[in-house]
């Protein structure tokens, strides 16, 4: 398999990771010491970054990642990625739903089991909080 495509499938697999909320598979994808920083925090460390992302979806009924046109470029052992990201889900509770469009600055490095996330750095382009209304009965 070759460098982008691990990379690639790195990306995917976080991203299902999310998803599902499957936190070993998420931090599988990140070095040890690996940093996400998201909303201009910094969580370093498996712990760390499983308490904020876990803490953050504790607020939501379900949240959805959609990554896309992710464009790597390699260098030897370490590399860098971008991927556009849109994120929707729907607050606990709530008939409010959210959306968030970004993009993820991501600094990679390969290990000895493969490419891991040395950092992932979200950055925002907008986010919008919207009523969510009963539509047409289905059937």
């Amino acid at each position: 398999m070759n460098d982008e495509y691990s990379i690639l499938a790195l990306i995917h697999r976080y991203t299902d990771g999310c998803n599902r909320q499957d936190w070993p598979q998420v931090l599988a994808t990140f070095a040890e010491d690996g940093i996400w920083d998201a909303a201009g925090k910094e969580h370093q460390g498996h712990a760390h970054i499983q308490s904020a992302m876990a803490g953050f979806l504790t607020l939501m009924d379900y949240f959805v990642q959609i990554a896309s046109a992710p464009v790597i470029e390699i260098d030897g052992d370490r590399a860098t990625a971008r991927t556009t990201i849109r994120e929707c889900g729907k607050f606990a509770g709530r008939d409010e739903a959210l959306e968030v469009l970004g993009r993820y600055d991501d600094e990679l490095t390969r290990s000895a089991t493969g490419w891991l996330f040395a950092r992932r750095r979200f950055n925002l382009y907008g986010m919008h909080r919207f009523a969510l209304i009963a539509g047409p009965a289905l059937g």
